[in-house]
């Protein structure tokens, strides 16, 4: 373990070891000549009894300690104790990680770049769409990194086609606590060919403590400076095109809502997971984003970006709903069972042909069945079930490649990917928000 010290106000990094996996000379899974890779941790304090910690896998944000109005601090972000857990793509997704090459959803995984089509990988919405990257996006990769000054910096190069996507993609990012409570991201992307680029982060907050659940994270009090909407039906959760004002709406949060008394108003019944539209009046660089704010603890979470859009989601689809494959009936209701099993025996009395019966009978097996996890174990034995957590993720539109009204999500070589993430810390003692 190594500590750094700098001249910025007192801010402390100290370097460390999260774990140890065995990858080939790619970093793909361990298939030939596999090696040793350590997974390293970095640990960012100020004077304020603020800390965060980061590892690089995915540079994945896996501790976020602040005090509450009486002094007491508790770690508000949602994670695992361990790098395994954190590598299980059934129960980590995208918790906490970096969201990338293209955070978000693309339609069918399909993208066209002068005229020329690429198929990404599919990974949402039953096998669908592309969502955050892929099945292996920038989230579940090892990152390079080094300490540079009072801040920390992360690089990943994406190769050529890598999830399909066309150029190899350089990105670094640079996180740097400041005396002031604010966590800064600064994500930089550069490419060999034209292709899509769309980077956020994963951070689950739950303001009162990553274990408080579903009861704490519904008297959050909640303020997006949008306002409008990309419409997406609630059966598809891709943007149509069309852009809506969020007056008279569930959508509507320009002034602070409380966050219980609208999820079971979206029409989706999962609560949100929606791209608002920033409120820019012509201003450059970046601006306030949105605000959420604990009553009971006063703890309060700012977010600034350069970017145009924001995705709110509140953990609708914790934990989630996995396919089961069985070598028998067992994952069968009773009836189903006796309908089914029924069926082949009717079968096999009528046919004298043994291939048939053992095709038949291999048929038998192969039975999936959707089941539905009842939690996520987290950190310290946490259970992570539906709305125990938020994420507010600053981001381009989604779908944006194929929406010519939309912003561009196209980079090109020579061009740099700018991204401006600031999450700022504070306490409210008052009830005035």
């Amino acid at each position: 373990m190594d500590s750094h010290g700098c001249n910025c106000k007192n801010i402390t990094i100290t370097e460390g070891i999260f774990g140890e996996i065995w990858v080939d000379n790619n970093e793909g899974p361990m298939l030939v000549n596999p090696v040793p890779k350590i997974i390293k941790s970095y640990t960012i304090t100020n004077d304020n009894r603020m800390e965060v910690v980061i590892i690089t896998w995915g540079a994945t944000i896996i501790c976020l300690k602040c005090p509450d109005k009486y002094g007491h601090s508790a770690d508000i972000v949602l994670g695992f104790d361990n790098l395994k857990e954190y590598m299980n793509p059934v129960t980590n997704p995208f918790i906490g990680c970096i969201l990338g090459r293209c955070a978000n959803r693309i339609k069918n995984g399909h993208i066209t770049i002068r005229n020329r089509d690429y198929q990404l990988s599919r990974n949402d919405y039953n096998g669908t769409h592309h969502l955050h990257g892929g099945v292996n996006g920038f989230g579940r990769k090892i990152w390079d990194s080094y300490i540079s000054g009072c801040a920390v910096v992360m690089s990943y190069l994406s190769p050529d086609g890598e999830e399909g996507y066309p150029g190899a993609v350089l990105t670094t990012v640079r996180f740097k606590l400041t005396a002031d409570n604010k966590l800064d991201i600064c994500m930089r992307a550069t490419t060999s060919k034209p292709t899509v680029v769309n980077l956020s982060y994963g951070s689950m907050f739950n303001l009162a403590g990553h274990d408080a659940g579903e009861t704490e994270l519904r008297k959050h009090k909640i303020l997006f400076n949008c306002d409008q909407w990309t419409f997406a039906d609630y059966i598809d959760p891709v943007p149509t095109g069309a852009i809506r004002s969020v007056g008279g709406t569930v959508m509507d949060f320009r002034i602070p809502r409380c966050l219980g008394e609208y999820l079971e108003k979206v029409p989706s019944g999962d609560g949100y997971d929606h791209n608002f539209c920033v409120t820019k009046n012509g201003q450059s660089g970046s601006l306030f984003v949105a605000k959420a704010w604990h009553v009971k603890t006063g703890r309060v979470l700012e977010i600034y970006s350069n970017q145009c859009g924001v995705q709110f989601y509140t953990g609708g689809h914790i934990p989630p709903t996995i396919s089961q494959i069985s070598d028998s009936t067992d994952l069968l209701e009773d009836e189903e069972k006796e309908e089914v099993e029924g069926s082949i025996k009717s079968y096999m009395n009528d046919t004298e042909d043994e291939e048939e019966i053992k095709i038949e009978k291999s048929w038998k097996g192969i039975i999936t069945k959707p089941k539905k996890l009842e939690f996520i174990l987290g950190k310290q034995g946490a259970h992570y079930k539906k709305y125990c957590g938020f994420t507010i993720q600053p981001q381009n539109y989604p779908d944006a490649i194929h929406h010519s009204h939309f912003p561009c999500s196209i980079l090109y070589p020579g061009q740099v990917y700018c991204h401006d993430l600031t999450y700022k810390f504070k306490v409210q003692l008052a009830n005035f928000m």
